[in-house]
């Protein structure tokens, strides 16, 4: 398809359309800190301090639990996208709950002496990325239109009935046989207006860009305390994935014949993927821990359905003869099932804690992005050369502090994920994510509290193409959230 193409690195992790595009494998491959409000708070970092529920990259974390627990996160998510086009500025919000964590731990003491000290089972959820963005982009006078790229394409000998089809079903291109303005082909009412083959514009022009889902990990994890100085897990990820992307396009021009069409795009696409992860994490001494940990490729097995809309109204009747000014078209639904496979992980981390005081920890994750696919390869062998060539190996780092004053606890954190582009691809510029908040521990509960806040690279989202030239709107999100957790020991 068409959008493949087109859309291979315009649009990152915010917005755009996948279907089956490298920006899709971005979705399933990159995680940002969630789980407990303490995890969160702290940036991430746990891999080498455990005991909490969050699923970090680190399963041997399961094994510095002393005893049972039961934890449970809800969180609100709020972003604001700021959009540049044509000059003029627009912005639009959305937030909503989410349950960002829900997990149990038991665990057998042993008391030994030495030796195996205690073995530890979890069972927890956890949500890894948030899809829920909203954008606005809007302009009182265009410059161009998207009739202009169906027209051009048609001209080109490209034909989609997802695209093309539908200007065509509701009249807003038409093949000009008589050479209609100096322009012989196919043309729509902006080039009609004009003179030469050149259009007239100045139109108001709106699009709208909703994104929604979320990617969550269901983790099943054993973890085993040996003379409490080795930590050793293992744990099985179930993940599930839901993304749907959609577009409604709106344009005034208000001639005498076309006074207004609209234009809407709706992908949706949900699957489920397996990966294990293998952990230890060492204390050479009291105060310092040290983390290790792998985790294999996620593979998943997902389902996609796309389809477009067309509706245009008329001031007088297109058609030669006839009475209709209203006309609709809508393309078939188009599913795909297909498979995606996202790189290996790997982490170290450290950790040093000062007592009853606080406590200090810092994580490096290394991610190869080049190395997603998508399957079967007979199918999109051209694509996963892409990936290739346009993604590159990242190194994403979490710091987090934590200061205790008796039963409470103030956080800290920063977390940086590095751009998974090459230089010439997209951007080089990373993204950086701060956070902070405020926990209370009691002798058989505790309630914890965070926020984050993600400064998300500008977008160069993709509107159409104008002649060789493409029409870009420039995107800016800032990412909140808001999560607490309470726990209780059982």
């Amino acid at each position: 398809m068409k959008k493949i193409i087109a859309f291979l690195v315009a649009c990152c992790a915010t917005f755009g359309v996948m279907a089956q595009s490298a920006d899709e494998l971005l979705f399933l491959s990159r995680y940002y800190p969630g789980g407990t409000a303490r995890s969160v708070a702290m940036g991430g970092a746990f891999g080498a301090l455990g005991g909490d529920l969050s699923s970090p990259t680190n399963p041997a974390g399961i094994a510095v639990y002393r005893g049972a627990e039961f934890t449970f996160s809800l969180a609100v998510p709020f972003n604001n996208t700021k959009s540049w086009y044509n000059g003029y500025e627009t912005s639009e919000s959305n937030s909503k709950f989410v349950l960002n964590n829900i997990g149990y731990v038991y665990t057998w003491d042993f008391n030994r002496p030495s030796g195996f000290q205690s073995l530890s089972l979890g069972l927890a959820y956890n949500r890894l990325s948030e899809f829920n963005r909203d954008a606005f982009i809007g302009t009182p006078h265009a410059g161009s239109s998207m009739l202009d790229e169906f027209s051009t394409n048609v001209n080109n000998g490209i034909y989609e009935d997802f695209y093309e089809g539908l200007a065509e079903a509701t009249q807003t291109i038409w093949e000009s046989s008589a050479g209609e303005n100096g322009y012989p082909g196919w043309i729509n009412d902006y080039i009609l207006a004009g003179s030469g083959g050149k259009g007239i514009y100045g139109q108001e022009m709106t699009r709208r860009v909703n994104t929604r889902g979320g990617l969550g990990e269901y983790s099943f994890s054993v973890g085993a305390n040996y003379n409490n100085l080795l930590f050793m897990g293992a744990s099985l990820g179930l993940q599930d994935v839901y993304y749907r992307n959609s577009y409604f396009h709106e344009e005034f021009p208000g001639f005498p014949l076309l006074d207004y069409y609209n234009f809407s795009d709706d992908y949706a696409t949900n699957g489920f993927g397996m990966n294990m992860k293998l952990g230890l994490i060492v204390r050479p001494i009291h105060i310092l821990r040290i983390g290790a940990a792998i985790q294999t490729p996620t593979y998943f097995w997902m389902r996609s359905e796309f389809m477009t809309e067309m509706e245009a109204i008329y001031n007088q009747p297109p058609i030669a003869g006839s009475r209709d000014d209203w006309f609709y078209a809508e393309s078939p639904i188009a599913e795909t099932k297909y498979k995606a496979i996202t790189p290996w992980r790997y982490s170290t981390s450290a950790a040093v804690l000062f007592g009853s005081y606080g406590l200090f920890s810092a994580e490096m994750e290394y991610v190869d992005y080049s190395k997603s696919k998508l399957r079967p390869n007979s199918d999109y062998s051209a694509l996963n050369d892409d990936i290739g060539g346009a993604y590159t190996n990242a190194i994403n780092l979490k710091t987090g502090i934590e200061g205790r004053l008796g039963p409470l606890s103030l956080r800290a954190g920063v977390a940086y994920l590095a751009s998974p582009y090459k230089g010439d691809s997209y951007t080089t510029n990373g993204t950086p994510i701060y956070s902070g908040g405020i926990g209370f521990r009691g002798n058989s509960f505790y309630i914890d509290a965070a926020y984050s806040f993600t400064k998300l690279p500008t977008e160069a989202y993709r509107m159409y193409n104008v002649g060789s030239e493409t029409s870009y709107a420039d995107l800016n999100t800032n990412a909140n959230k808001i999560i607490v957790t309470v726990g209780f020991r059982l």
